[in-house]
């Protein structure tokens, strides 16, 4: 058991979805944890939606960023003013989870106050009907190689040696995704704040591996869960649109930290597994129309890998 209740600062990314975000802040009015401090970050939306977010819910802080310059751009006014203001923890999250544990956070602390090493953990994540939703990866490239489904094919190995599945064990990982994730304050001392850079995507598996870099560790802790909504926070999630934010933030990713022979395999293997992709659900949609759409993403975003030339602007 903790000592004292540490401070914890839950930063939530508002843009433009009213409901979205209002039924992530009531749930947390269950929450069985009374030392934080919830920041809503507006990222520029054209609506009225923040401002009615406000006055409906005046237990929180709201932080209005003029300009939406991206996921990590929105979100560091809110970790400077965490780490200005004393907080001890601070907590990423996506506006489209919901607080289905009343002591998901007390069980995410424990943990990390009994783990020195550990400078980013997060919860299980659970599907809308209760399912179980993958949210940890192994191996920094797997940002752009995912779709391959290596995953895939490590768990039906796990499953044919009869191995328990990973997703009900607490254990170290790579990466988590950026749908919810803790920090110690020590680790954004060390290692800055999240990277403009990346508008969207990528910035998770960044922090990541600038933890490591400071010898932090990143862990997926079971016992803890949310409620995981998935994509409604973006509009048009499923289009050729959210993907372009995807591969302009896994090339500069790729092009921060490797070497260009790497970066020109991945981003060959990039293109080549997104057409087979295509070629997979354009099969599918000879069955069933509905899957043409899903093809036509594919390969729309496989052109796009090809052509797109993204570049480091500036450095931080």
């Amino acid at each position: 058991m903790m000592a004292a209740a540490p401070k914890v600062f839950i930063l939530i990314l508002h843009w433009q979805k009213y409901e979205v975000t209002r039924n992530c802040l009531a749930s947390f009015r269950t929450l069985e944890y009374s030392h934080y401090q919830i920041i809503v970050l507006d990222n520029a939306s054209t609506n009225d939606s923040a401002h009615r977010l406000e006055k409906e819910f005046p237990e929180c802080l709201f932080i209005f960023n003029k300009e939406n310059k991206g996921y990590g751009a929105g979100m560091n006014p809110g970790i400077r003013y965490a780490l200005d203001h004393g907080g001890a923890y601070i907590f990423l999250l996506n506006n489209d989870v919901i607080v289905n544990q009343p002591e998901f956070l007390q069980l995410l602390l424990q943990f990390m106050e009994s783990h020195p090493q550990v400078g980013i953990a997060g919860p299980k994540l659970l599907f809308a009907d209760g399912s179980y939703q993958r949210s940890y990866r192994y191996g920094f490239l797997s940002l752009a190689l995912g779709f391959w489904s290596i995953e895939k094919i490590r768990t039906l190995w796990g499953r044919m040696q009869k191995k328990t599945d990973q997703g009900s064990i607490t254990h170290r990982v790579d990466w988590l995704n950026a749908v919810a994730l803790l920090f110690k304050r020590q680790v954004f001392e060390d290692i800055g704040l999240m990277d403009e850079r990346f508008f969207l995507g990528a910035e998770d598996v960044d922090l990541s591996l600038r933890a490591r870099q400071k010898e932090w560790e990143t862990w997926y802790c079971a016992k803890s869960e949310l409620t995981h909504l998935s994509f409604t926070s973006h509009d048009n999630a499923g289009s050729a649109g959210y993907d372009r934010f995807w591969v302009e933030s896994t090339l500069l990713f790729l092009q921060k930290y490797y070497t260009f022979p790497v970066v020109l395999f991945v981003r060959m293997a990039m293109v080549l597994g997104l057409f087979l992709r295509g070629i997979q659900w354009f099969f599918l949609g000879l069955f069933n129309r509905k899957y043409f759409k899903r093809a036509k993403t594919f390969f729309t975003i496989s052109c796009y890998t090809i052509i797109s030339r993204p570049k480091f602007a500036n450095k931080i």
